[in-house]
């Protein structure tokens, strides 16, 4: 492999701990009876820039993917 595509595929894991994370900070933001909406918002913000980040890094790896967030 070229040393530009284990970069990529760095980047790629690191996006996905990422969404990972958010997924997590979601899930704990939506768990009170009073949801902040706020944090909420901002964190789907968030995540969606990170897929969109992902598409684009899966394209350098020639992969042509259309990633779409589940409720």
């Amino acid at each position: 492999m070229m040393p530009e595509q284990d970069s990529v595929i760095t980047e790629i894991s690191a996006t996905l701990e990422q969404i990972r994370r958010a997924n997590q900070m979601l899930a704990y933001h939506r768990q009170f009876k009073e949801v902040d909406e706020n944090a909420i918002q901002n964190f789907e913000r968030l995540k969606a820039d990170f897929i969109k980040q992902l598409a684009e890094l899966m394209k350098e790896m020639q992969i042509d993917a259309d990633f779409h967030t589940s409720p």
